[in-house]
This record gives C-alpha cells, sequence and structure tokens, in this order.
C-alpha cells in the first residue's frame, strides 16, 4: 500500500470538492510519495483519487494513476499531465505539453484522447493497448505501440490535416511537428519512461575512495650484542687532532697512575734453581810463569 500524497499539496482540492462532485467523475486513485496534484482529490483507500480536470506532476520518480475503469497510466518523472473524463467515465483525456506518458489498459466501445502541442492521438476501442508516447527537448514527438496491443491509433495534426496510423508494434517518431516528417523504426531512438539510474552501492563508493597513505613504521633498533670471553670490544668514536695544544708532561701521566693488587700471581710457587757450578781453578806450571815474564 502506497502512503498518501501530503496533505499540503491537495488542500486547496479537499476545500472545494464538495461543491464538484456533482459534475467531475473520478478518473483514477494515484499512488505516488512525491508527486503533486492540482485540482479536485478525495482520499479513499491507500490512494488519492483523483477527479476529472485535475493534474498531475510526477517529480523526480515516475507516478502510477490506476484507472477507475481498469488498467493504469504511467506519468514518467518530469512530466505533467492534466487528465479529464466524460461524465460516464469511461473516454478519457490525457494532456501534456513535455515528458513521457506509459498507458496499460483495455477499453470497450469507447475512445480515448492523447494530446500534444502538435498531434492529437484517438485510441479507438475495442482493444488493448499498450502505449509509449513522448516529447523530446527538440520538440520530436513518438509513440511506441507494443506487440501486445491489439488495436490501432490514429493521429492528427493540430495545425494541419495529416493523419497516420499507428498500428502494434509500430514505432514511430514525427519529427518538427509535421506528420510529413515521420520516421518508422528508427535506430538507437528511445520512447516512454526514461530508466531509472542505477543505485550506487556502498561498496563500490569505499572502493572508489583512495586508501589512506600508509605511515612508516620505526625500525627498531638492534638488541646489543653478547660479549664472550675471548671478544674484544671496539669502540667507534671520532678522534679530534688540535696541533696548537701543548701535551701535557709525562709527569702528569705518572702521577695518575693507579697502583692495583693483582691476585693473578698469588697462587704461584717459585722454583728454586740449584747455584751454578764453580769452575776449578787452572794449575799454572813453571814454565808459564816464566813465559809470562816475556810478555
Amino acid at each position: 500500500m502506497a502512503p498518501r500524497l501530503p496533505q499540503l499539496a491537495i488542500a486547496t482540492g479537499l476545500l472545494c470538492a464538495p461543491c464538484w462532485l456533482h459534475a467531475q467523475a473520478p478518473v483514477g486513485e494515484l499512488y505516488s510519495t512525491i508527486a503533486r496534484i492540482r485540482g479536485s482529490v478525495t482520499l479513499a483507500g491507500g490512494g488519492t483519487t483523483v477527479l476529472s480536470g485535475s493534474s498531475i506532476e510526477s517529480g523526480t520518480q515516475p507516478a502510477r494513476l490506476e484507472l477507475h475503469r481498469g488498467g493504469n497510466l504511467i506519468v514518467c518523472q518530469g512530466t505533467t499531465v492534466s487528465v479529464s473524463a466524460s461524465a460516464s467515465g469511461r473516454d478519457l483525456m490525457f494532456s501534456f505539453g513535455s515528458g513521457s506518458l506509459e498507458s496499460h489498459y483495455t477499453i470497450g466501445a469507447s475512445s480515448d484522447s492523447i494530446i500534444t502541442p502538435d498531434f492529437r492521438f484517438v485510441v479507438t476501442g475495442p482493444g488493448e493497448f499498450d502505449l509509449d508516447i513522448g516529447i523530446s527537448p527538440q520538440g520530436d514527438t513518438c509513440m511506441r505501440s507494443h506487440r501486445e496491443s491489439t488495436g490501432g491509433v490514429i493521429v492528427n495534426e493540430q495545425m494541419g490535416d495529416g493523419t497516420y496510423q499507428i498500428k502494434p508494434s509500430d514505432f514511430v517518431v514525427f519529427h518538427k511537428g509535421h506528420i510529413a516528417n515521420a520516421q518508422a523504426n528508427p535506430q538507437n531512438a528511445t520512447c516512454g519512461c526514461p530508466p531509472a539510474p542505477e543505485p550506487v552501492r556502498q561498496a563500490e563508493v569505499a572502493k572508489a575512495e583512495p586508501a589512506p597513505a600508509a605511515q612508516p613504521q620505526p625500525t627498531p633498533a638492534p638488541p646489543p650484542p653478547v660479549a664472550s670471553a675471548n671478544e674484544h670490544v671496539v669502540a667507534e668514536t671520532p678522534f679530534v687532532f688540535n696541533a696548537d695544544g701543548m701535551p701535557p708532561p709525562i709527569t702528569a701521566h705518572v702521577m695518575k697512575l693507579r697502583v692495583e693488587s693483582n691476585n693473578a700471581f698469588a697462587d704461584l710457587h717459585p722454583e728454586v734453581q740449584p747455584p751454578p757450578r764453580m769452575a776449578k781453578p787452572e794449575k799454572k806450571g813453571f814454565w808459564h810463569k816464566v813465559k809470562s815474564l816475556f810478555q
């Protein structure tokens, strides 16, 4: 069940409806959440009953008018249409100046009229009619009769004598408001309500957004090496040489020397060496003494 139209949009029609009900025939019930109605309406059931002589403005979404005699009329987005009915309610007339309409209904021994600025389309029963009709911004008028249709449509010029018959499965575009410029089955042409825009999924929006730049993580410092018993520690530090400064006297270094006791040799026992043997004095004889006298 579609929600009712806002009461502010139909307040004028409600105030004047009681004095017009005897002369205005109901056309159908309108189902839309944003459509606007100008004219006489009554509230009934789940929709708004549109009376003859009212106009419907669809807004940004199509509006569906369920006809009391059966079938429906789709008022495409951006279209304003005026609806009128005969006293019996069997004959209907729809008039609009821009936009598009789609009709899906069956009529008996009666006829409907669709009025545009340049043409009058006469839909004559009995038959079933599945029609699309539209007016382009350039002023061209189109009508498509789908293959489900069983009756024909007669097209008359408003300001001329031209006549054209549209049969089921026909698609015709009338250029510049003249039947003489009719083009049958044009290529790459559309008629009726434009397709609704595809909804943008949230996942696609999130994917389109650039990911924030990753912040560089600081490199952790390596753990200090564990020194072993036989490992030498090498210190890297800058050395500064100043030739102007005189080296301190060597006595200053001697005065800063510290005397430490070292117990590394406490457990060592000295090894006592035997005294070296004394060489025996050489005995000198008589001739040695005589030889020394002549030296």
